[in-house]
């Protein structure tokens, strides 16, 4: 009986350079594919910082009323947000949650309407006003003004 096939005996499956390349390209992607993986489940299986607006009110002589006007979620606690003014317009007393500040919410969750106020402003200086979600440690939004 014959063979109907050959075995060669001096073949070469594919060259070390093309061997060389195929494998550089695999590694490339599957590092790609981890990096959006990782980076994905870093911030708290897709969790995203919410965005706020505010406004200003003064209220009495060197004090402010900070109202959020929006919000772009309905489930966010006040203990979920740091509230940091730059300069400080109290002794020393720069971030909520504090004994010094006075915020007034209408339900357990911060929704549009409910607001803070800020005391012992100093006129002519700009302050800036961040909410800072904690969950994702980032800015949920903010608000500069030059007190009066």
């Amino acid at each position: 009986m014959k063979k109907i096939w050959k075995l060669r005996k001096n073949a070469e499956a594919v060259s070390p350079v093309i061997a060389t390349i195929l494998m550089v390209a695999i590694t490339v992607v599957l590092a790609a594919v981890l990096y959006v993986m990782v980076m994905g489940f870093s911030q708290g299986g897709g969790a995203s910082t919410p965005a706020v607006a505010m406004s200003k009110t003064p209220t009495v002589t060197n004090a402010y009323r900070i109202t959020l006007i929006s919000i772009t979620s309905t489930t966010v606690k006040p203990t979920d947000i740091t509230i940091i003014v730059t300069p400080a317009p109290l002794t020393g007393k720069l971030i909520y949650p504090s004994t010094s500040w006075n915020m007034t919410l209408g339900s357990t969750y911060l929704g549009a309407g409910d607001y803070f106020e800020m005391w012992y402003t100093t006129p002519g200086t700009s302050y800036t006003v961040m909410l800072r979600y904690i969950p994702t440690s980032n800015s949920m939004g903010t608000l500069t003004f030059t007190a009066a």
